[in-house]
């Protein structure tokens, strides 16, 4: 079976065609908000401090805290209904920022607009994993889910290919720009009302069921505490997530304050150029996820985000747009596959009815590593002047991101320790 060719069942091919139509305009309005687009518009519009830059870099995860809550709060109720709140929600955040383009007050509302977004996009994310694993079989999810990231990511890299020039040639240009995105994000979100869910009739019983009996209900900790190889995993994905966490804020600085690069090019750099890349990667990454473990996929990627970190080093160190485009196309490729494993891992590790409790668990704890690594990046990168703190320190610069290639090479190896004891006792499990 090829990889675009899934033989998909009626029902399901024509939820996939509107998920696909509604892939090409909502990321109008996605793109807006993301940590690279907002990132690179606070530093150059509104000269924000580099705590604010890493608050920008820290939203996207940290909002995944909400997770655990909107898996509870979907629970037994229709996914696709779910999905469209939070989706017209996110695009009302967009609008809020058109309103207010410009002055200190343009700052607090594109920053708390994007973070608003952010908690309401672990939402629909933590609902459209249970959408994709009851619509797509284990063998073929993969490659259905990532044909679906590939017109995501061709999007972004094209509206924020464009944004970049757009506001290096009219820098008063950015409300138009936000309408614009708003306008297209509410023809998405009309497709994707279109999606239906192959039995979500049993889902939402079973899930209504688990809800009302509090001895059945899993927990959190209960989670984390009786599956010693989903906990196993985690701790691992802890560590791979914080290293890249760790890298974000600190490269935005360096891109857009010290090197001053024009809108274009910190934009290419911080989101271009490895969303473009993990579009070009996704297939493969795709048709060898659907074939191995994600303990076994996660062993073998952690080398490409080694070998991307380490890079990064030594272009900031030399502050050669050079080095960093070369990072950062080894970042977009470890990307493509990282991206399939985030939204899909827990399915190797969840029985049918526990998909959205371990998604919850998985995106809950990327929240709490969001919460930490991109402050400690920007303090490890920068320092502290003693103002607030007592001792002043200059911070380590560069070598913040030999630190995060540490962090991935031990997330790599225990990873492939993972996969190796799994495969020991024979619990590897590729049946949901």
């Amino acid at each position: 079976m090829s990889w675009t060719n899934l033989q998909l069942p009626p029902a399901i091919e024509r939820s996939f065609r509107a998920e696909k139509a509604a892939e090409v305009a909502l990321p109008a309005a996605l793109v807006l908000l993301e940590g690279g687009v907002v990132g690179v518009i606070a530093a150059k519009i509104y000269q924000v401090s580099p705590f604010v830059l890493a608050l920008v870099s820290a939203a996207p995860m940290f909002a995944n805290l909400s997770s655990f809550f909107w898996s509870r709060l979907s629970a037994g109720r229709s996914k696709v209904a779910s999905a469209c709140i939070l989706q017209a929600l996110i695009i009302g955040c967009v609008v809020t920022v058109a309103l207010i383009p410009s002055g200190n007050l343009g700052a607090a509302v594109l920053v708390s607009s994007m973070i608003a977004s952010r908690i309401l996009l672990a939402g629909v994310v933590t609902v459209r994993s249970v959408i994709w694993s009851l619509n797509y079989a284990r063998h073929q999810r993969a490659r259905a889910t990532s044909q679906l990231q590939m017109i995501n990511a061709i999007m972004t890299v094209a509206i924020s290919s464009a944004i970049g020039p757009l506001l290096d040639a009219y820098p008063e240009s950015l409300g138009w720009v936000y309408w614009g995105g708003a306008l297209l994000g509410s023809l998405g979100l009309l497709f994707f009302a279109q999606v239906r869910v192959v039995g979500e009739g049993r889902q939402r019983v079973r899930e209504r069921l688990e809800r009302k009996d509090p001895t059945s209900a899993l927990g959190f900790l209960q989670i984390l505490k009786e599956d010693r190889l989903f906990r196993w995993y985690q701790l691992n994905m802890f560590g791979a997530g914080f290293s890249n966490m760790l890298i974000e804020a600190p490269l935005i600085f360096i891109v857009t304050r010290e090197m001053e690069a024009s809108y274009t090019a910190s934009i290419m750099l911080i989101m271009v150029i490895p969303f473009a890349v993990s579009l070009i990667s996704m297939p493969v990454w795709a048709a060898y996820l659907d074939r191995v473990h994600v303990a076994q996929f996660r062993s073998r990627q952690s080398v490409l985000w080694i070998l991307a970190q380490m890079l990064t080093m030594i272009g900031a160190a030399l502050e050669s747009l050079t080095w960093l485009i070369v990072a950062r196309t080894i970042m977009g490729i470890a990307r493509g596959g990282g991206t399939l494993a985030w939204q899909l891992g827990h399915n190797d590790f969840a029985r049918q009815d526990q998909l959205a409790a371990y998604m919850g668990v998985h995106v809950t704890l990327t929240g709490l590593r969001g919460a930490i690594a991109p402050f400690l990046g920007i303090l490890l990168y920068t320092g502290w002047s003693g103002q607030w703190i007592f001792l002043p320190w200059e911070g380590i610069g560069p070598w913040v991101f030999g630190v995060a290639a540490v962090i991935s090479g031990l997330a790599g190896w225990g990873f492939n320790s993972l996969y190796r004891h799994m495969k020991r006792n024979g619990d590897l499990r590729l049946t949901i």
